[in-house]
């Protein structure tokens, strides 16, 4: 059987309620991201590390848990 969603993705969407009698326009497509490290039972030995200087530009000192962050809400430009 294969599964409709994968098990690990970082970027999650969820569609709020809106009721019949809501006087407010409908919200549509809500997108959130979660950290790396929530799907990391234990952080490894010997992971892979940034250089000192970019790992203060980045925020981690390891690679595996360094998140970049793309606003969903953005319009691409093609």
């Amino acid at each position: 059987m294969e599964e409709r969603y994968p098990a690990y993705t970082q970027v999650k969407a969820f569609k709020p309620f809106h009721g019949r009698f809501d006087p407010c326009p409908p919200i549509g497509i809500k997108y959130y991201r979660t950290p790396p490290n929530l799907y990391m039972n234990f952080q490894p030995p010997n992971l892979e590390q940034f250089s000192p200087y970019e790992a203060l530009m980045r925020g981690t000192l390891w690679k595996p848990l360094y998140d970049y962050y793309e606003n969903p809400y953005r319009e691409r430009k093609s």
